[in-house]
């Protein structure tokens, strides 16, 4: 194997996931913060930070915890970027953190992000008012028994499905609620070492939204975007995205309904010669995902500073 110095880079974005009201304080000295922050303030119509010192709850909706996430992971790039002196190899985004990737491509600026999310989640839910519906997560249990399990509870009519491939013995699933109730009874019989419904607003990443992404295709393909300048992941097939704006818009259209194979991508940008990952922003989500997905390579988190952290798991 070559040496940590002659391997590539590759810069990954976390999703909707950790998410803190004060989630932003090591961010506001970065120079570009209020032209960043400006854009979401714009988008929404109120001042998010300020309105979370009177109700720290807020942090917890659905779409303004997503662009508040995409803030840090963005400044967090930038900071990196100018620290390092030079662009990464490859870029990758864990769900929603796939339409950041494609920012920091260059396919758009950041205002365009901030409306390209407030539209997506707006689609998304309008659906989830009439189609409701879960997640859960399982660590310590291997990807053929819950496949057995999702294939059982699927034959007896239950909404069900693996909307997430996280790392060996890592998965999410999402469904209805009365599938994920089912789930969660017959998987515990595995005994896994974490069992859990997650605090999410609804089934990401399954056929539950395929009223969403009718309509989030929609307006994908109406949207100006660039050619991107680094090569970005495609959570759908964990292969590189296309290297054309419409086939992007595609890959991005099929992610709403598709689970997301992060596994599968972080191992392809092994083979492409990666043997750096630095996940930019809030959390270390995927720098411990990338401990179990390959731990001959080194993965780092870093959030706005010089620092450059690696997780313990």
């Amino acid at each position: 194997m070559e040496s940590m110095e002659a391997g590539k880079l590759a810069i990954v974005f976390p999703g909707h996931g950790a998410h803190e009201p004060n989630m932003l304080d090591g961010l506001i000295p970065n120079k570009k913060f209020d032209d960043y922050y400006a854009c979401i303030v714009d988008a929404i119509g109120f001042a998010p930070l300020e309105a979370m010192q009177r109700d720290p709850s807020l942090v917890n909706s659905h779409s303004l915890s997503t662009l508040l996430t995409m803030l840090a992971s963005a400044l967090s790039y930038l900071k990196f970027v100018e620290v390092q002196g030079k662009l990464p190899d490859y870029l990758a985004g864990y769900s929603i953190g796939e339409f950041t990737a494609l920012h920091a491509a260059g396919c758009f600026d950041f205002a365009h992000l901030v409306s390209l999310i407030k539209v997506r989640s707006s689609i998304i839910d309008e659906t989830l008012q009439s189609t409701p519906g879960s997640m859960l997560g399982i660590v310590g249990t291997g990807l053929a028994a819950v496949e057995t399990v999702v294939n059982e509870l699927t034959s007896e009519g239950h909404q069900i499905y693996i909307s997430n491939y996280n790392c060996a013995g890592q998965y999410s699933l999402s469904g209805s609620h009365e599938g994920i109730k089912e789930a969660l009874v017959r998987l515990a019989v595995l005994k896994p070492k974490r069992l859990l419904e997650l605090p999410v607003a609804g089934p990401w990443h399954c056929p539950l939204l395929s009223e969403a992404q009718l309509k989030i295709a929609d307006h994908l393909r109406n949207c100006d975007w660039k050619e991107p300048q680094i090569p970005v992941i495609d959570n759908v097939t964990g292969e590189l995205l296309p290297k054309d704006v419409a086939g992007i818009k595609e890959q991005v259209i099929k992610q709403v309904t598709a689970p997301v194979r992060w596994d599968t991508g972080i191992k392809t940008l092994v083979k492409l010669g990666c043997n750096r990952f630095v996940e930019v922003g809030y959390g270390n989500v995927l720098t411990k995902f990338g401990f179990f997905i390959d731990r001959n390579a080194d993965f780092s988190h870093y959030y706005g500073d010089d620092r450059v952290e690696t997780a313990s798991v």
